[in-house]
C-alpha cells in the first residue's frame, strides 16, 4: 500500500482537516514542494439578505409640454415593502408598494366630448391611485460596523401603474403606466433591527406631455434575514519536492475525533475597554463580532463558552468584581450579537483573585486586566488556534 499525504487548502472560517487517503501501489514517486503563503483581511464576504418595510412621503411637480396645460404640484404618499442584497459593498433592493397623490393647477385645456371642440378646466385637481414596483442599486460609500450608521448612494428605477400614471389632466391621453429614473441616498442605523432614511429623486422617462419631478423621502423598518459569511483567506499554492515510499498497511486507518477542553486569554490588543468601565473599544468590537459569526458557524467544532473577567489589585474588592462581571457579560453580548446562542455561554467575573503577575508595577497590572474564554467540548483545536490567531493579525492595524 501507498499512503499520499495532501495539505488542503485553508479557507477561514471552514477549516478543514488534513485527509489521509490510502490506496494500493508498488513504485516510489519523486515529488518537489516549496509552500508559498498569502493571507486576505477579515471582511464580511457574500450576500446577505435584508427585508424593510416602510412609509412615503413626497414633493410632485409637472411641467407641461404646451400651453394647453398649466404646471401643477401636490403631495404623494403610501408604503412599500422591499427586499434588499447586501454584501461589504453594495445593496441590491427590488420591492413594490401603493401610493396616492393629489396635484393642484390653476387652468387647462382638455379635449370635449367632440374631437375638434376644448375644454376649458378651471382650478385643476389631479387625484392618483398607482401601484409602484422600484429597483435600486447602491453603492456603500463606509464599513459596516455594529451600531454604525452606513451611507449608500445608487441609481434607481421606478414604474408606477394605476389609471393615470401620467399625473395629467386629461384622462383620454392618460398612460397606464409610467417609468421614473433617478437616485438614491439612504442612511441605515444598527445591526439587527435597522431603521433606514431614504432619501430619493425621480424623473419621468416615458411621459411626452409634462415632465413630472418627484422629492421623495422614506422612512422605513427592517431586519436581517441572514448576513454576509465572514471570511478569511490562507491561500497555498504548492509544487512538491518529496520521496513517498511504499508502505505496507495491514490495517485501514481510523481517526477519532476527541474533544478537548481549550483557554485562550485574549490580551489588550484583542479585547480591551474604556477606563474603569465595560463599554468595549471599537477595535474590540470588530474582534468579537467576527468571532462570534465564526463560532456561530461552526456551532458543531464546540459546546460551550466560558468568558471570565479579570482585574488588577487596586480599587476596592467589591468594585473590581462588579467591574470583572460587567466586562464578561459584555464580551458575551456581543457574541450575542453576532449570532453566538446565549445558552452556550455564560459570563464569571473573578476580579483581582486570580493575578497570572503577583508584581506590583504597571506591567504586572496590565496583564492582570484581562479577559479569558475556556471553550468546552471543542473538536479541533488547531482550527480555534488559527481562528484567533488570524483574528488578531487583522486587528492589529486597526485603531484602538
Amino acid at each position: 500500500m501507498k499512503a499520499f499525504i495532501s495539505t488542503p487548502i485553508i479557507s477561514f472560517p471552514l477549516a478543514a482537516l488534513s485527509t489521509i487517503i490510502c490506496c494500493p501501489a508498488f513504485a516510489a514517486v519523486n515529488q518537489s514542494r516549496s509552500v508559498r503563503t498569502s493571507t486576505d483581511s477579515t471582511r464580511p464576504s457574500g450576500f446577505g439578505l435584508d427585508i424593510f418595510v416602510g412609509g412615503d412621503g413626497a414633493f410632485v411637480k409637472t411641467s407641461p409640454g404646451s400651453s394647453d396645460e398649466s404646471a401643477k404640484q401636490g403631495s404623494l404618499y403610501g408604503g412599500k415593502a422591499l427586499l434588499t442584497l447586501v454584501n461589504r459593498d453594495l445593496e441590491i433592493e427590488g420591492g413594490g408598494g401603493y401610493y396616492l397623490s393629489k396635484l393642484q393647477g390653476e387652468a387647462d385645456i382638455v379635449e370635449g366630448q367632440n374631437a375638434d371642440s376644448k375644454v376649458k378646466l378651471e382650478n385643476v385637481s389631479i387625484s392618483t391611485n398607482t401601484a409602484v414596483a422600484e429597483f435600486s442599486a447602491r453603492l456603500r460609500l463606509n464599513e459596516s460596523t455594529d451600531g454604525d450608521a452606513v451611507w449608500s448612494l445608487g441609481p434607481t428605477t421606478a414604474a408606477f401603474i394605476g389609471t393615470n400614471a401620467s399625473f395629467g389632466p386629461d384622462t383620454k391621453k392618460s398612460y397606464r403606466s409610467a417609468i421614473f429614473l433617478g437616485g438614491q441616498l439612504a442612511l441605515t442605523f444598527g445591526s439587527d433591527w435597522k431603521p433606514r432614511i431614504v432619501v430619493e429623486y425621480l424623473t419621468d422617462l416615458n411621459l411626452y406631455e409634462r415632465q413630472v419631478h418627484i422629492g421623495l423621502l422614506s422612512l422605513q423598518f427592517g431586519g436581517s434575514v441572514f448576513t454576509p459569511k465572514t471570511i478569511i483567506k490562507d491561500v497555498r499554492t504548492q509544487t512538491t519536492d518529496e520521496v513517498v515510499r511504499k508502505v505496507q498497511v495491514e490495517k485501514p486507518i481510523e481517526r477519532a475525533i476527541v474533544k478537548e477542553n481549550v483557554r485562550f486569554l485574549l490580551d489588550s490588543e484583542s479585547v480591551n475597554f474604556e477606563t474603569d468601565k465595560a463599554v468595549l473599544l471599537k477595535r474590540s468590537e470588530f474582534f468579537l463580532r467576527e468571532l462570534g459569526r465564526v463560532l456561530a458557524q461552526n456551532q458543531d467544532r464546540w459546546n460551550a463558552l466560558t468568558i471570565e473577567g479579570h482585574t488588577d489589585i487596586r480599587g476596592s474588592v467589591e468594585h473590581n468584581l462588579q467591574l470583572s462581571l460587567a466586562r464578561a457579560t459584555s464580551v458575551r453580548d456581543a457574541l450575542t450579537r453576532a449570532g453566538v446562542p446565549a445558552a452556550r455561554m455564560k459570563a464569571i467575573g473573578f476580579g483581582p483573585s486570580r493575578p497570572i503577575d503577583n508584581n506590583q508595577n504597571e506591567i504586572a497590572w496590565a496583564r492582570n486586566r484581562r479577559v479569558e474564554m475556556s471553550f468546552d467540548g471543542v473538536k479541533d483545536s488547531r482550527w480555534l488556534r488559527e481562528v484567533l490567531q488570524k483574528l488578531k493579525g487583522a486587528v492589529g492595524s486597526l485603531p484602538r
